[in-house]
């Protein structure tokens, strides 16, 4: 059942990204796929090679990030099996809406490799916060060393990006007053569940309190773990930055690649911050399309429109598709060995 909905969702994802595509070519009738060819062709060898590197790097420091915090926890593992884990979780969260399905892919390696169905649950729960924070971080700066930007995007744009900061600082104030005072969020939700119910909103509220049990239990055990590991959250945060900023680095270098000064680097990078924002407000498989259209739109004040289409399809295609096909390369690959080993230790229990 879920090998066919995982299925079903790499399917809607391909046929958004290809609408994507689409929406984003199709703004200008003076496009053709000789500009996006020639894009490549006529940019710097070496900054579109470091934009690759820098791609790479992502998948990177999402295991490094995850390896500090199980290490912490007494499980240490190889930096091949971080990089296993954090490209499950970065395929699957962007085929599926919200990354709902990465964490439970990056959970299954991590318990196949002996790591503890609690253990791997707190660090994809730590990871999560870390990585929310940092993308929040981004967000600040972006608005500390280019805040002229933002007026730069449609009101459209300028809404979903307001909503972005809104939901992200939610999430952060959420997420650390349930790690720190889990009663607090337990009786806050325990009185919604039974306003809702008055009012007919739900109509079974047992199964509601048995999800905020469980939430609240998870958050417990995960406040239990880190108690004493200030040091490792640091160093989790610092690998989480880093991997976000590198991906929208790769804009900015694609940016170089085709001529551009440092400066302007500088307001691609902040650009594109703002559309991570504001592409969190809408629960898409990958923000497919959400962010095409805030790139585009963030960038047509900065460059023509022609070359600004050709830089968010060239950057879009390395940090998010590109990345995306490498992690499931690297997921399937580590499926066969899991696969591999499996079925050797079933022979060896046989005889």
């Amino acid at each position: 059942m879920k090998k066919r909905k995982n299925i079903i969702w790499a399917f809607v994802a391909a046929i958004l990204a290809a609408l994507s595509v689409w929406a984003v070519v199709t703004q200008t009738k003076n496009y053709s796929l000789n500009d996006f060819i020639g894009f490549f062709r006529d940019g710097d060898p070496l900054w579109i090679t470091l934009a690759v590197i820098c791609m790479g790097c992502y998948i990177l420091f999402e295991g490094l990030a995850i390896l500090s915090l199980l290490k912490a926890f007494g499980h240490r593992r190889s930096v091949n099996k971080g990089i296993i884990y954090s490209s499950a979780d970065i395929y699957f969260s962007a085929i599926t809406p919200s990354a709902t399905g990465g964490q439970p892919a990056s959970a299954f390696f991590m318990m196949a490799d002996g790591v503890p169905a609690a253990v791997s649950a707190v660090t994809l729960l730590v990871n999560l916060v870390m990585y929310t924070l940092s993308i929040m971080t981004i967000g600040i700066i972006a608005v500390l060393i280019r805040p002229g930007l933002f007026f730069t995007f449609t009101t459209l744009s300028k809404v979903l990006i307001i909503i972005g900061y809104m939901i992200l600082g939610g999430l952060v104030a959420f997420f650390i007053l349930l790690i720190k005072r889990e009663d607090w969020v337990h009786a806050i939700g325990a009185f919604t569940i039974r306003i809702s119910q008055k009012i007919k909103i739900i109509k079974n509220p047992d199964r509601f309190s048995r999800k905020l049990d469980s939430i609240t239990k998870e958050y417990r055990d995960c406040a239990d773990m880190i108690d004493g590991h200030r040091g490792t959250l640091v160093k989790c945060f610092i690998f989480n930055f880093i991997q976000r900023s590198l991906q929208i680095c790769v804009t900015a270098l694609l940016f170089l690649a085709g001529g551009g000064n440092p400066a302007g680097a500088v307001n691609i990078w902040a650009t594109h911050a703002f559309s991570v924002i504001g592409s969190n407000c809408v629960p898409v498989p990958g923000a497919i399309g959400v962010i095409d259209f805030l790139l585009v739109d963030g960038m047509k004040d900065l460059m023509s429109e022609q070359d600004a289409i050709s830089l968010e399809l060239a950057s879009r295609g390395i940090s998010f598709y590109v990345c995306v096909l490498a992690c499931l390369l690297i997921v399937a690959v580590g499926n066969f060995f899991l696969n591999r080993r499996m079925y050797f230790l079933r022979n060896e229990d046989e005889e």
